[in-house]
């Protein structure tokens, strides 16, 4: 319900940027590193390889976080709406609506975006990595294997997705 009401406070790039990233799980750093190239429509899938920290392109912040996300339906929508605006640039995917550069760092996402679209709808502030939660126990809460969920997250094994998600997790009938 919450989700809807956010996203419902939002248009444009913007909307995209936070449609994706309840739906696809990425880090903040690799959502605003996400290149075209990495992107792949026909298999329903992205590459996570790279990630913005502190405004300094590295790599994903474990070695499992390079991976393979399965495309949800709705996050594939948010990157078929965004082609719109980046795509025939054919670089980095998600870009600040006002200066129309990519995003660096989560701060001004934070303060441009998130906590604007928190207040209109009315909903207690929580950070933005709290995209990534979301994703997760949706997951788990449908009944998805535990350890492809770890995968999707780029946890490397499936402990954090247990301590952190296992109420989400449905008991067996």
């Amino acid at each position: 319900d919450e989700v809807t009401k956010i996203l419902n406070e939002l248009t444009g790039q913007a909307k995209n940027l936070i449609q994706f990233a309840f739906y696809s799980g990425l880090r903040t750093s690799e959502l605003i590193a996400l290149r075209w190239q990495d992107v792949d429509f026909e298999n329903n899938r992205v590459f996570v390889r790279s990630a913005y920290v502190r405004g300094q392109l590295k790599d994903t912040k474990t070695k499992s976080g390079k991976r393979e996300v399965t495309l949800q339906p709705q996050a594939k929508e948010a990157l078929l709406n965004q082609q719109a605006f980046t795509g025939k640039q054919n670089d980095i995917v998600f870009h600040d609506p006002d200066t129309h550069q990519p995003w660096r760092n989560d701060q001004p996402i934070r303060k441009k975006v998130w906590i604007p679209a928190l207040k209109k709808a009315n909903i207690k502030y929580r950070n933005p990595y709290q995209t990534r939660h979301t994703f997760a126990s949706m997951l788990l809460s449908r009944g998805e294997n535990p350890l492809w969920v770890t995968q999707q997250m780029g946890h490397k094994d499936w402990g954090q997705i247990i301590k952190v998600y296992g109420r989400w997790i449905p008991q067996s009938k």
